[in-house]
């Protein structure tokens, strides 16, 4: 930890004499080489008793006054070696309101609103926020957690420090030790900038420090399985009934596009049949709180059925598993299909959205009511038409053309 170099020495002020002919006693407070403060002591002395050497000489009482010099000096190492202590900024603010048992004027920091913002949004969920989202900005706090002390040597630094040199250093620290990606460090700066203005809104501070730092995210070009790959799945001949339902769970959000949130909770209630015969999932995303509707394609009419044997009206419908066992399992499963794409849940809506709607022919607006997107553009992120779809769509029209050309009437030659 840097500290400030520190000094304590005691002086009298004998360029101004009171009435009686004696001068106060002061202790000035250095912090390193010109930040300096004075404070009496509220003791007084005629110059001729006073040394150099900060102390009382040839007076009567000069024992008793030496003492309170003493417990006055020793009061303000103490006051330094508290704020050292404690892993505090070291200020002469801070050191005087000790010495003089001030209370110090509370400044907001870092982590201290992280924290609150923390518990501010946990109060909120399944009202205004998701349990995903509150488990990113628990990530986000974590990391701070580790990476103010390392960066300050503090326990905590002010708000107006979350600057762009702590962003640069934050981004590097993200991309070295945690192992993010580009884009995922961004993330977390994303977060950080939402609590700095989450500080903003409840007015402890005015201007935002991280006003000048860009968020700079590079285009992912989103990976989807094919039909074929997904119909390889289906037809895969699993011995584990584990492998099975983390299988036919994973089809069923290629068939629908539901998110891993979303079909973990999917239950018979969100299910209707419509006067055609159609069956409907109508459900509210758990991560944006809008509502959307998807009609079940046969393929995933088959593996509901195989699951709502028995089940109570309250229960969820799908054998879904953590997260995190999803993919563990989902990765046996891309191995037995001998499938290179690394299969997650995500990309299970990826592949819905692209392969089994996009690149079939369903515009791009009816995808993004079914996945519950509120903006068009969100949806035109998965709007990656397949190389296959673009050579068999161009063969299309280069076959119409010929047609047309063809259908002319020839011209007849001038005798």
């Amino acid at each position: 930890m840097k500290t400030a170099s520190f000094g304590v020495k005691l002086f009298l002020k004998s360029g101004r004499l009171k009435e009686d002919g004696t001068a106060t006693i002061y202790a000035r407070i250095r912090l390193d080489r010109d930040n300096k403060m004075e404070l009496t002591t509220n003791k007084s002395i005629a110059p001729k008793y006073w040394h150099e050497s900060g102390k009382v000489v040839r007076h009567p009482d000069a024992n008793q006054i030496n003492k309170h010099l003493d417990a006055f000096k020793n009061k303000i190492n103490s006051a330094y070696s508290e704020l050292y202590i404690a892993r505090q900024d070291i200020t002469l603010e801070a050191i005087r309101a000790i010495v003089l048992g001030e209370p110090a004027t509370p400044k907001h920091t870092l982590l201290a609103v992280a924290i609150e913002h923390d518990v501010h949004f946990k109060s909120m969920l399944g009202i205004k926020y998701s349990q995903g989202s509150y488990k990113n900005y628990k990530t986000t706090l974590k990391y701070l957690q580790e990476f103010v002390p390392a960066y300050s040597g503090k326990a905590d630094i002010p708000l107006a420090a979350v600057n762009y040199k702590f962003c640069e250093a934050f981004f590097s620290y993200l991309t070295t030790k945690k192992d993010c990606h580009n884009n995922g460090a961004n993330k977390q700066l994303q977060r950080l900038k939402k609590i700095v203005n989450y500080a903003i809104k409840l007015g402890y501070i005015q201007t935002n420090p991280m006003a000048t730092y860009s968020l700079e995210f590079v285009p992912v070009n989103k990976v989807a399985l094919t039909l074929a790959e997904i119909e390889k799945l289906g037809g895969l001949e699993l011995q584990r009934q584990t492998l099975e339902q983390v299988r036919d769970v994973f089809l069923m959000q290629c068939y629908t596009g539901l998110s891993y949130a979303d079909i973990k909770l999917l239950g018979q209630k969100h299910l209707s049949k419509a006067e055609n015969g159609t069956y409907w999932i109508h459900m509210e995303r758990q991560k944006t709180k809008v509502s959307f509707a998807i009609p079940l394609l046969p393929q995933a009419l088959v593996i509901l059925q195989k699951y709502m044997l028995e089940k109570r009206s309250d229960a969820p419908l799908l054998p879904v598993l953590s997260n995190q066992k999803m993919n563990e399992n989902l990765k046996l499963i891309q191995e037995l299909a001998g499938i290179s794409k690394n299969l997650t849940t995500h990309l299970a809506r990826h592949s819905f959205a692209t392969s089994v709607a996009l690149s079939n022919g369903v515009p791009i607006e009816t995808v993004s009511r079914m996945l519950g997107h509120t903006k068009l553009s969100t949806t035109q992120v998965y709007a990656k038409v397949l190389e296959t779809k673009i050579e068999a769509d161009m063969q299309q029209l280069s076959m119409k053309l010929i047609e047309k050309q063809n259908a002319k009437p020839s011209k007849q030659q001038k005798p």
